[in-house]
């Protein structure tokens, strides 16, 4: 039976948890990269506190979680590998409905991990595509696959058809994400039947990591700029 003193630990320690993510929050808002890498180098477990802001109802606050993930991974690669094998693996299970509280960007989260660390991609690279038909992960593993498949396309080979087969879904960030995916695996062939989608004026908003800010565009814009058009 739990004791007065162990109540009282538990809720000091989740006290701790929501001000050391109060603190990297305040870091994202501010876009400070640098101070977050501060940040991460004197706390215990940086991953696992950016994890948790993935939860947070701003997305813009969970897309600099999604890049403060990514640059974090790539630093505590150097020195503990397993580290960010072990957080690829907490988020596949957090996108199983088993876990008890789905991790919508897990997708987007172990993409950008991924990204930067690439000698990840042989193990954790081709489960992705499997999330192309799995709710709430469509768009997700989507913009997954488009962020890592230039560094190393063979992965994604046996992907293609099913990317190019979602220009035709009626979600405008999945068709924009698919023109996004074709475009970095280089498939010109398969880019070429985005065409179709010159005059698709449906807008979805992406993540731009040179400013840190959410830009609109149309799904039209990214067909004709992925085809020089």
């Amino acid at each position: 039976m739990p004791t007065m003193n162990d109540n009282k630990t538990v809720f000091a320690s989740r006290s701790s948890q929501r001000q050391r993510k109060q603190a990297v929050r305040r870091l994202l808002q501010e876009h400070n990269p640098d101070a977050v890498v501060k940040w991460a180098a004197e706390e215990r477990n940086p991953m696992r506190v950016l994890s948790s802001v993935l939860f947070d109802p701003d997305p813009l606050i969970r897309w600099r979680s999604i890049e403060a993930l990514g640059y974090i991974a790539g630093a505590e690669s150097v020195e503990n590998m397993e580290g960010v094998r072990s957080q690829i693996r907490k988020f596949l299970w957090s996108m199983n409905d088993e876990s008890g509280g789905v991790c919508w960007n897990g997708p987007e989260a172990i993409g950008e991990i991924l990204h930067n660390v690439p000698s990840l991609l042989d193990e954790y690279g081709a489960i992705l595509p499997s999330f192309f038909v799995e709710e709430p992960f469509e768009r997700g593993s989507l913009w997954a696959v488009g962020r890592v498949a230039a560094q190393r396309p063979d992965i994604f080979a046996g992907a293609i058809d099913d990317v190019v087969g979602s220009f035709k879904d009626p979600d405008p960030v999945i068709r924009g994400y698919s023109i996004m995916a074709l475009t970095a695996l280089a498939q010109r062939d398969a880019l070429e039947k985005a065409r179709l989608l010159f005059d698709d004026a449906a807008v979805l908003s992406i993540y731009d990591f040179e400013l840190g800010e959410l830009r609109e565009t149309s799904v039209g814009d990214l067909a004709r700029a992925a085809l020089g058009s």
